[in-house]
C-alpha cells in the first residue's frame, strides 16, 4: 500500500512539473492500487493490475487528449485571408503593412506598390506572406 501511495505522489509531481500530460495515467493507476492493495496482498498481481490499468487508461483517453492538445494557433484564424494595405516598400519584395493595428513586414511573389492591397496567405517567422489582391 505504501509503495503505491509513494508512486502516486511521484507521478503527480512529475505531472505537475511538465506542461504536457506525461504521467497522469500512471498516477490514476497508482491511486487505484493504493485503494486495492489491502485486498490483493500480492505485489506481482498488483503490478500486473497497475500496468493493465495504465494501458487501458492511456488507450481510452488518447483521443480526448489529442483533441485537447491539438488546438489551432489563434493567430492563424485571425490573420489568414485578411486584406492589408502596403504602407511602405523597404527592399525588393519586402513591404510594410498594417494588420490589427500593428505594423508587419510582408513578402509577396508579385511586385506591390505603396497603396496596393494584398491578402495574407500565411506567415513565416515574423513576416506575412501575401498574394496580390
Amino acid at each position: 500500500m505504501a509503495i503505491w501511495l509513494a508512486l502516486f505522489i511521484v507521478f503527480v509531481i512529475i505531472e505537475v512539473s511538465f506542461p504536457a500530460l506525461v504521467s497522469i495515467w500512471f498516477a490514476i493507476s497508482a491511486m487505484v492500487l493504493t485503494l486495492l492493495s489491502g485486498r490483493i496482498n500480492n505485489l506481482l498481481y498488483e503490478f500486473y493490475i497497475f500496468i493493465g490499468l495504465s494501458l487501458v487508461l492511456l488507450v481510452l483517453t488518447k483521443p480526448i487528449v489529442k483533441k485537447i492538445t491539438s488546438k489551432k494557433n489563434p493567430i492563424d484564424e485571425r490573420i489568414f485571408g485578411q486584406r492589408v494595405k502596403v504602407l511602405k516598400v523597404s527592399n525588393e519584395n519586402i513591404y510594410e503593412v498594417k494588420l490589427d493595428g500593428k505594423h508587419w513586414k510582408a513578402i509577396c511573389d508579385e511586385a506591390l506598390q505603396v497603396g496596393d492591397y494584398g491578402i495574407v496567405e500565411k506567415y513565416e517567422g515574423n513576416k506575412l506572406v501575401l498574394k496580390k489582391a
